[in-house]
């Protein structure tokens, strides 16, 4: 009876985990805005290379192995970008993980369908088809992580105000270019829609209105408009892994929109 033996190139293994840490490494600099030299990311990518022998010569356990491939990918970030701080280079190694393993995954994906890939080794990789493939996984891996910055982007913010005896929470959205502010106290605005406020504050034009109504003035770029708002009673601002604060602004109803692009309303950056 023959037991089965699994012959494996080292230059060959060094070479697929050299060029895919490279891209790996590309890609997080790109999403992450780092400017760094194509020597420093070739130096990471280097490491990169040479640990994947590591798991050949060593009869690791599945949690020590584990444990190691999270030393190896901050140490490959700190050669590739250097240490600034340590949210720096924690930040630059989670996304040079997540982009390996989606860059992987894709590679493996390929290869599968195609019978190239099983049990974790590749079989019959031939450089032309590895590269192609490369190159167009490492291009629909860094589209993704933009799109996906992007929407990371998005700064959002929620309040609850107090109307009386009714708390209301909305989720708001940030507006750095929202100036608008009420004309006597000078307080921010905080323009909601009146879809998202309960019975009867829906209703700035209502004659039974709890609170006082004030005319609000504002300009945009298509020209000038007014705004029925109130004060709240009072109003908590929540921000996430922040302590819950309160801020002093006039809520202006919009009647007009349902919605501003899935969130309630628009909150001005200064009261952030």
């Amino acid at each position: 009876m023959y037991e089965e033996s699994i012959v494996i190139y080292s230059d060959i293994l060094f070479l697929i985990n050299f060029s895919l840490d490279y891209l790996c490494l590309f890609i997080t600099a790109r999403l992450l805005h780092r400017a760094v030299s194509i020597k420093r990311l070739l130096l990471g990518a280097l490491l990169g290379g040479l640990y994947s022998f590591l798991p050949y010569l060593l009869d690791l356990t599945h949690t020590f192995f584990l444990f190691l491939n999270l030393i190896s990918a901050f140490l490959i970030c700190l050669a590739a970008f250097g240490f600034k701080n340590p949210k720096s280079i924690a930040l630059a190694t989670l996304t040079f993980i997540v982009s390996g393993a989606l860059l992987g995954g894709l590679i493996s994906a390929v290869y599968s369908l195609t019978g190239r890939y099983h049990d974790g080794i590749y079989s019959e990789t031939d450089l032309t088809s590895f590269c192609i493939i490369s190159v167009v996984s490492a291009i629909i891996a860094l589209s993704y992580g933009l799109i996906c910055r992007k929407r990371l982007d998005v700064r959002t913010a929620e309040i609850k105000i107090s109307l009386g005896e009714e708390d209301v929470r909305l989720t708001l959205l940030c507006d750095s270019g929202n100036l608008v502010t009420e004309p006597f106290s000078a307080l921010p605005v905080i323009f909601v829609s009146s879809s998202c406020l309960p019975v009867p504050y829906d209703n700035p034009d209502s004659e039974h209105f709890p609170l006082p109504i004030r005319a609000i003035p504002f300009s945009t770029s298509a020209g000038v408009g007014c705004v029925l708002g109130f004060r709240p009673k009072k109003a908590i601002l929540i921000l996430p892994l922040c302590k819950p604060k309160r801020i002093d602004a006039y809520i202006g109803i919009d009647t007009e929109r349902k919605s501003y692009s899935g969130y309630d309303g628009l909150i001005p950056t200064s009261l952030l």
